[in-house]
């Protein structure tokens, strides 16, 4: 949705402001992470994400009944975002350890997140933030931040 509506979404207000749609059809966002997700270093990320975990539940809300709007909140994915810590066997062994389901996420487990969101499966399903990160509730990599 975001890369829908985002372009006008700041220069426009109204009903105008979002893309013409075909009727029952749903949109999604990618991207934003859980925003229960806390930890130092994390201050302007978390809060940007936060936002936009929010704008979709606003969004959803403005645009019911005929479009759905809903996001996937991306853990760790092995893409080339990651390939700090999947090239390192000691850093990819701390993150497993630290995430609930023991690995590193596959793109194709986004992919199916995002297939089940544009299918009729979702049909009812609208404003939700579908959470793809391996069940993570606090960072899975450590960032060293030292106190101020």
């Amino acid at each position: 949705m975001s890369r829908l509506a985002g372009p006008g979404a700041g220069r426009h207000s109204g009903p105008g402001a979002v893309p013409s749609r075909r009727q029952g059809r749903g949109g999604h966002r990618g991207g934003p992470r859980d925003r229960r997700v806390a930890g130092r270093g994390y201050l302007a990320y978390g809060s940007a994400k936060a936002a936009l975990a929010h704008y979709t539940r606003l969004a959803a809300l403005d645009l019911a009944p005929k479009v759905r709007i809903n996001a996937v909140a991306v853990g760790s994915v092995a893409t080339s975002a990651l390939d700090i810590v999947t090239s390192s066997d000691e850093l990819r062994t701390r993150m497993e350890a630290a995430t609930p389901l023991g690995r590193i996420g596959e793109p194709e487990d986004v992919a199916a997140a995002v297939v089940y969101l544009a299918s009729p499966a979702s049909a009812y399903v609208t404003g939700t933030l579908l959470r793809v990160d391996g069940g993570i509730d606090t960072p899975n990599l450590d960032l060293g931040m030292e106190d101020l």
